[in-house]
């Protein structure tokens, strides 16, 4: 419960007044060499009370919760009261402009201070002591009923690092399987089949999965959708998530793939519907709740008596009535029985026990009643408990609950038990979840940047990103979130959604402990009590009470903003704490009084204007970690030094002439500034990627990046014989010693210098092609092998004839070809790259795709069965006269990147 007070305000006290590098005004005012001593023990005493608590959870006892609630509102109001103080000290300075007894004002403000840190000190002392006298008080009582807790006498504050131990691969030691697992669904996948493809309709049939939350129906749509034979039966097939709320224009930009928020509804519409016109297609509405969704888009599939199908899953029965075509074609989804259920927790548990656990564990699926979600959740939980003693409390504290039948209450006893055994770090990573809208796709790099802008992991630790991505790692081994999609290496969740009825527990507990509130576009409740952060979902102003949102300021440390197509503002004045801002469009210009503890900005849409309406805030944010928004950014305002990470359109002016040893990431970074003088104050830097909007030499300058991970180069010159020109860019990156991943985008040049150039890089894993011209041919001699290179991804290309060798890429696990079009096989070789595992075609042609299906049956009959080839459209025929034009409409950015590059996490979908 005062989790996510503890750790954030442990945080503020390392940024405000421990680093290296404190803020210029705590410095002028002395405020922290007067109150050293008190900073320090505040700050360790927090961290020891917090992991007592962790140390001392016992289920059910009231008198801890009580304690955890005080020692939640005491974070709460020190931290309050400690940036508050900064706020003054900024208007203070701006109002006096220098007049006055500045060393009166000095002690004033240290004696301020220091009351503020000896009260806080005091309090937390004695919540310890209750906490202790509770703690022996409760030992008896524990012992004799058998539930013997481990009682910390000795409580050591563990690191991030040793929160979550790893195995070499830097992923957690997983104790469950990523995939989907289906137990006792047997049956019911061979009726949804029947349905979909062997009924003899020819009519668009509408096909219903019914049953309540976590009973599986997603898992169920989604191994028939991805099923070969639905592949090959359907010409399109579709996905979009609908959910509660849900809304039709995200809807038709999810049926269609892309993001063209310059069209209408109307011509998305009619957009969907003549993609689909003429073909057999598949399309699956998950989550649907209101027959209102279905009415949204209904008449964007025809009906071309050809078979088609529509696939929908709802737990509301009275919209698989209204909605599905006849009682043939609706599934009623039954609960697991007891074989089955016990089937599923051994599978998932992955490892296996002895006799007592196994005694242990049946009673507690039993109290799953059947349902998965419940049973997978437990798993997880269970596979970090390692002693009997340790499986007996937690079962005792499961089957105490007298209910007999599985009920909402039931089910949330079960996610709270989960959640209440999380290490208290990753109880304010889980419940954060809430902030973001019900199925949307989290972006696991953006999380991480997030997280450490809220506190929960180290602000300036260069290793805060890996440490952040081991709790996502931690999550997923708890059967918390829900993979969706990894990097190009397949080594790094890429992105994740939360189960709705996990999201449904995080934003009802985030609400519980005052932490979040939720305005809808339908209006809202406000709490009477502050929160710390808000999420505005389609929010529209015109009829929306913004100054009953302004009643909740005071405390607020974040705003997340989901809007609608159109465009509205925000008007942020009276948010004074302000940390996170999150904005999924543009918004109105903030004044200056808001940015002194901002330390996270994304402002996801482009705008039109080209200057930044943010340069009031780079005076004040001393913290900021996260800079991500389209507008030009004036370098000189960066003089931050816990900088991680920028994003914008376009870069002016020079950067302050200090080393910014936290900066790992530069997005759309102009060539005109990869000079010496820049790049050796950046020192640090991993990732970059550079806009080339002319021939020079200056990529040679990249060699003082000896830190450098990850470049992308894409190249804004065309014209006539610029293949030898580009010939000196490639060449420069053999400079650099410690690359692993490259990407192009429109480069001209020869597969020759690919070949002679890349293939010396030892180091090298994740290379990318898009839209480039390299040759019609692309040969690689027997002399030149890439070596370490995992993932190989051609877009958009010229490339005709591919000869290779095996041995040529010797550790590739991953293939992707997306619009190939003059390409027209995989080269044979490629079924006897042993590590080869992968290959995504999208938009590629029927002999690609046949080639593709050879290599995979060459692989199986050599006794390799974990070949995966996976199809993202349709194949496509082409003749000698074929319009490739005919596809560009396609490609809503012009071409450019497709919707799996975004620049949202562009740089890191291929960190490890």
């Amino acid at each position: 419960m005062a989790c996510v007070a503890v750790n954030s305000l442990i945080t503020t006290l390392e940024l405000e007044f421990l680093q290296p590098q404190p803020r210029p005004i705590l410095q002028q005012m002395e405020l922290i060499p007067f109150n050293k001593d008190l900073i320090q023990s505040l700050h360790g005493k927090l961290g020891f009370l917090i992991q007592l608590f962790d140390k001392s959870r016992m289920d059910g006892v009231e008198a801890i919760k009580e304690l955890e609630t005080k020692l939640r509102d005491v974070a709460f109001r020190v931290e309050d009261e400690i940036e508050l103080h900064v706020v003054d000290l900024y208007k203070e300075a701006d109002e006096e402009m220098g007049q006055g007894d500045t060393e009166a004002k000095k002690t004033q403000h240290c004696h301020r201070l220091s009351h503020v840190l000896q009260q806080a000190i005091e309090d937390i002392y004695a919540i310890k002591e209750e906490l202790e006298k509770v703690m022996m008080e409760y030992k008896h009582v524990i012992a004799v009923q058998g539930r013997e807790t481990t009682l910390v006498d000795d409580v050591v504050s563990k690191s991030d690092d040793e929160l979550v131990k790893t195995d070499g691969s830097g992923s957690s030691n997983r104790a469950s399987h990523t995939e989907d697992i289906m137990v006792g669904k047997n049956n019911e996948f061979d009726i949804i089949m029947k349905m979909l493809i062997q009924h003899s309709s020819k009519q668009r049939e509408v096909v219903s999965i019914q049953g309540m939350g976590g009973i599986g129906k997603t898992t169920l749509a989604r191994q028939v959708y991805e099923n070969p034979s639905t592949v090959s039966h359907f010409d399109r097939r579709l996905w979009v998530v609908v959910s509660q709320h849900h809304n039709k224009r995200q809807m038709l930009l999810g049926l269609l793939g892309s993001n063209v928020n310059n069209s209408s509804d109307g011509d998305l519409a009619l957009r969907l519907y003549q993609s689909l016109k003429g073909q057999r297609y598949l399309v699956v509405m998950d989550d649907v709740w209101s027959k209102e969704s279905w009415n949204d888009v209904n008449s964007c599939f025809p009906d071309d008596k050809n078979g088609s199908r529509v696939l929908l899953t709802t737990r509301i029965a009275e919209v698989a009535t209204c909605i599905g075509s006849k009682s043939y074609f609706s599934h009623q989804m039954h609960l697991l029985d007891q074989s089955e259920s016990w089937e599923l927790f051994h599978k998932k548990a992955c490892k296996s026990h002895g006799v007592e656990f196994e005694t242990i564990g049946r009673p507690i699926v039993e109290k799953c009643k059947g349902l998965p979600l419940a049973i997978v959740v437990v798993v997880g939980l269970f596979s970090k408990l390692n002693t009997l003693d340790e499986w007996k409390n937690t079962a005792n504290a499961l089957i105490s609950s007298s209910t007999s039948t599985l009920d909402d209450g039931e089910c949330w006893r079960i996610l709270s038990l989960s959640y209440s055994h999380l290490p208290h770090n990753l109880k304010a990573c889980f419940l954060y979840l809430g902030v973001f809208p019900e199925d949307y796709k989290i972006n696991a790099n953006n999380l991480a940047r997030l997280w450490a802008a809220e506190g929960f992991v180290k602000a300036f630790n260069n290793e805060s990103f890996e440490v952040a991505k081991r709790y996502i790692n931690e999550l997923m081994d708890r059967n918390l979130i829900l993979v969706s999609k990894r990097s190009s290496c397949g080594r790094k969740i890429k992105e994740f959604r939360v189960h709705d009825l996990l999201h449904a527990f995080c934003v009802k507990e985030s609400q519980n402990q005052s932490l979040l509130h939720v305005a809808y576009e339908s209006g809202s409740n406000f709490p009477e009590k502050g929160v710390r952060w808000i999420r505005m979902e389609r929010v529209s102003f015109e009829d929306f009470d913004i100054s009953a949102l302004h009643s909740l300021s005071k405390h607020c440390w974040s705003i997340f903003y989901f809007p609608e197509w159109r465009k509205h503002s925000i008007i942020l004045e009276f948010f004074n704490l302000l940390r996170v801002l999150y904005v999924t469009d543009e918004f109105q210009s903030p004044s200056p009084t808001v940015h002194i503890h901002l330390r996270y900005l994304w402002i996801l849409k482009a705008g039109r204007r080209r200057q930044s309406p943010y340069d009031s805030l780079f005076s004040n944010a001393w913290n900021l970690q996260t800079y991500s928004a389209y507008e030009d950014i004036k370098l000189n305002h960066l003089n931050f030094p816990q900088l991680q990470y920028i994003h914008c359109d376009a870069f002016s002016g020079a950067f302050p002439n200090s080393v910014h040893q936290n900066l790992q990431a530069i997005n759309r970074f102009p060539d005109s500034h990869c000079n010496q003088e820049f790049l050796t104050i950046v020192p640090y830097l991993k990732k970059v990627t550079i806009h080339m909007s002319r021939i020079d030499d200056s990529t040679k300058n990249l060699v003082c990046l000896e830190q450098l991970e990850s470049l992308s180069i894409r190249v804004y010159i065309f014209w006539l014989g610029i293949e030898d020109m580009m010939a000196p860019i490639v060449n420069n990156i053999l400079l650099l010693r410690n690359i692993r991943k490259l990407r192009f985008d429109f480069m001209h040049s020869e597969w020759k210098v690919i070949n002679n150039v890349l293939s010396k890089l030892q180091t090298l894993e994740v290379l990318k092609f898009r839209a480039s011209n390299l040759g019609e041919k692309w040969e690689v001699p027997e002399n030149e092998k890439f070596s370490n290179l995992i993932s190989l991804e051609i877009s958009r290309g010229n490339l005709m004839h591919w000869e290779v060798g095996a041995d040529s890429f010797p550790k590739l696990e991953r293939l992707f070809l997306n619009r190939c079009l003059e390409l027209r096989e995989i080269p044979n070789s490629f079924a006897d790259i042993q590590t080869l595992n992968f290959i995504q075609l999208d938009w590629c042609s029927t002999s690609i795709v046949m080639s593709a299906k050879k290599i995979q049956a060459d692989q199986r009959d050599y006794g390799k069965e974990n070949m995966v080839v996976i199809l993202n459209s349709i194949p496509v025929d082409f003749g000698d006269d074929s319009d490739e034009g005919e596809f560009e409409e396609d490609d809503s950015d012009g071409g450019e990147l497709d919707e799996d590059d975004s620049d949202e996490g562009e740089l890191d979908e291929d960190e490890e």
